[in-house]
């Protein structure tokens, strides 16, 4: 009976794990989100203050 219990026990671990690793894919498809939108937030504000025009550049001059 010893055999079957753990089987019991191995196959919840699995079950488990498996869905820990599909909660973490979205964590991971959630932060890339994020990632994105502060990469777009940062462009805008670089082109908002002019940081990217050449009189910004020191090697540009």
């Amino acid at each position: 009976m010893c055999s079957v219990t753990n089987i019991h026990e191995a196959i919840k671990q699995r079950q488990r794990d498996e869905q820990d690793l599909k909660d973490i894919d979205f964590q991971i498809a959630d932060a890339e989100k994020a990632m994105v939108i502060l990469l777009h937030r940062r462009r805008e504000l670089i082109n908002r203050l002019g940081l990217n025009k050449p009189d910004h550049d020191p090697e540009a001059a």
